[in-house]
């Protein structure tokens, strides 16, 4: 963050910008409000969870694995971006963002295929394009999900030891290579 823009942003800006007609209405993100903010004029209520109560930007505090305060139904919207790898169960919270997602409804989702480990919290996996769709299968539909990789051999090793978005041109980061992702995300409508 010192340097610039982290490499795996740049993707995540890019994923969300290009489903960004599905940030709409009552949306939820976890942990701050970073990306919602950003799609602020086509959110009617946006709603911040985390399992921390002293952050004070969240106003729902609970476990993603088992969101016992929210009822069925409720989101248009969730944008769950790099959250999937600190938790340990992650079938219960995708099954969890089913439940409360509307039907109709659109996750958003980011995970990474590598990045260096976080030194504040555990983290519990790393993920590929395929490993993804398996997780997700089961409980939404396949033809309801569309999974998408970012990154490059060059993006992933800059990434990985810690360059900046900036030091690399735009041919650079927008190659795309699917044997080299940095990141994975998935567009899953319920």
């Amino acid at each position: 963050m010192n340097r610039g823009t982290p490499v795996d942003r740049y993707y995540i800006n890019k994923f969300l910008e290009e489903y960004k007609n599905d940030i709409h209405g009552r949306c939820l993100e976890v942990r701050d409000s970073r990306y919602g903010q950003q799609y602020a004029s086509r959110i009617e209520k946006l709603d911040i969870l985390d399992i921390d109560t002293s952050n004070q930007e969240a106003n729902l505090y609970g476990d993603l694995r088992k969101l016992d305060k929210i009822p069925d139904n409720v989101y248009d919207c969730i944008i769950l971006t790099q959250v999937l790898q600190y938790i340990d169960d992650i079938s219960s919270a995708l099954k969890e963002c089913y439940r409360v997602l509307k039907p109709g409804g659109v996750l958003l989702l980011t995970v990474p295929a590598m990045s260096r480990l976080d030194p504040k919290a555990p983290e519990y996996w790393r993920f590929t394009a395929d490993g993804l769709a398996s997780l997700l299968d089961p409980i939404f539909a396949k033809e309801k999900t569309h999974i998408k990789v970012y990154g490059n051999v060059l993006t992933g090793l800059g990434f990985w030891v810690g360059q900046a978005t900036e030091e690399f041109s735009a041919k650079e980061l927008d190659y795309q290579d699917p044997m080299f992702p940095a990141l994975i995300t998935a567009r899953v409508i319920k």
